[in-house]
Parts: C-alpha cells; structure tokens; sequence
C-alpha cells in the first residue's frame, strides 16, 4: 500500500466517523425535541381540562347560590400562646398554609415558642465538636 491510499483510506474514515457522530447527534436533538412537543402538549391538555372542571363548577355553585347572599370568607385561626406576637402567628400560619396549598387540609393547633436552641445553634455545635 502507498502512501497515497493510506492517506484516502484514512479520510475516508475520518468523513465517516464525522457523518456518522452527527447524524447520531441530530437524531438525538430531534427526538428530545419532539418529547418536548409531546409533554407539552399533554400538560397543555391537562391545564385545560383542569380549567373547564373548575369553570363548570363555578357555573355550578353561581348557579346553586342564591343571589342575595355574599359568599362567607374562609376565615383562619390559629391559636396564639402567650409570648408570640401577631405578626409571627400570620408568617408561621402562611407558611404552613403555602406548604399544603389549602385552607382546607390542615388545621394549626398551638405555635409554641421553643424552649432549646435553634436548630441553626445545633448544626454549630455540631460543626464545631466533631473529631477530625
């Protein structure tokens, strides 16, 4: 073999390889993309769905309630121990209401203040107290 064939051999390959490496690549762009066309479109699918249920019960209590009465405001409670002021009350309460996502699942019994360290203090000691 000369030199001249080893050289055409050798491209040939390289051209190859290259052709095959980003065919495989394109290949793999389009099929993510298109799985991406295809969950959309489910979660679209979804959200409408969810959206005429919630319209057509709305028509339903508008339709069932009558018209001289205001709709009642849910109203949240929370018990409040002495020592914990109002505004702590209101960001603990929202923060646990932001968690679950509904007034109606969960219910706060008692906010008590606590009565060892924060749990910030606690990771410092510990952090500070560990054998090498």
């Amino acid at each position: 073999m000369d030199l001249m064939s080893k050289v055409t051999i050798s491209a040939s390959m390289l051209l190859t390889g290259f052709v095959i490496v980003f065919a495989v690549l394109f290949f793999l762009i389009f099929l993510i993309w298109l799985m991406g066309k295809i969950v959309t479109g489910a979660q679209n699918k979804a959200a409408a769905r969810k959206s005429t249920k919630a319209a057509k019960e709305a028509q339903k209590k508008a339709e069932e309630k009558p018209e001289g009465s205001a709709a009642p405001k849910p109203v949240m409670k929370a018990v409040k121990p002495d020592g914990v002021s109002d505004e702590i009350v209101a960001v603990i309460s929202a923060a646990v209401y932001s968690m679950y996502g509904s007034t109606e699942k969960v219910k706060i019994k008692s906010i008590k203040k606590s009565k060892s360290r924060s749990a910030w203090a606690n990771a410092g000691v510990l952090n500070n107290t560990r054998p090498f």
